[in-house]
């Protein structure tokens, strides 16, 4: 019922590294990876086209310490379907950005700070350019920073509202 190709069953600790499993089977039900009771870590690893009867590559119910590039995050336990591979992991997405290590949600480190911007994959935030504001949390991109409207300006990056301008200027 819980086969895999690997299975890690009530162990202290199972580390994988530098290795890339491709084209795997486990028959019947399970995934590519099973883990019961055994915390594990991953870096520098892949997963590509391995198959299970239930399309689980990997199975755990104890956390797995992804060893992720900043701006990315994996869940830590479940289940985990199709291709992946670490550092890349899960990009944390368009608005949002992955300052530390070891995230676990989409949310990543949080919404994008006022007065910049985050695309696909952030690890810090992108200050808005010159003559632009960004008053809200969550930008995704450059476009999403609004230019000063006229009679107002903004000398510095990374702002969330523009100044008006000198009198007679």
């Amino acid at each position: 019922q819980y086969g895999g190709v690997v299975r890690a069953f009530n162990s202290l600790s199972l580390s994988i590294a530098g290795v890339d499993l491709i084209n795997n089977r486990a028959d019947g039900s399970g995934s590519g990876l099973y883990l019961e009771s055994t915390p594990s870590s991953i870096s520098d690893a892949s997963f590509t086209g391995n198959t299970a009867g239930d399309d689980k590559t990997i199975q755990t119910n104890s956390p797995i310490d992804w060893a992720c590039r900043l701006g990315s995050w994996m869940p830590s336990q479940g289940s985990f379907f199709g291709n992946f591979s670490a550092p890349e992991c899960n990009r944390c997405p368009a608005g949002y950005y992955g300052a530390t290590s070891g995230l676990t949600e989409p949310s990543c480190s949080g919404q994008c700070t006022k007065g910049h911007f985050c695309e696909d994959g952030t690890a810090d935030p992108e200050p808005c350019p010159v003559g632009t504001r960004m008053p809200a949390l969550g930008a995704a991109s450059n476009e999403s920073c609004i230019p000063c409207a006229p009679g107002q300006h903004q000398p510095l990056a990374g702002e969330e509202e523009c100044l008006p301008c000198a009198a007679g200027s």
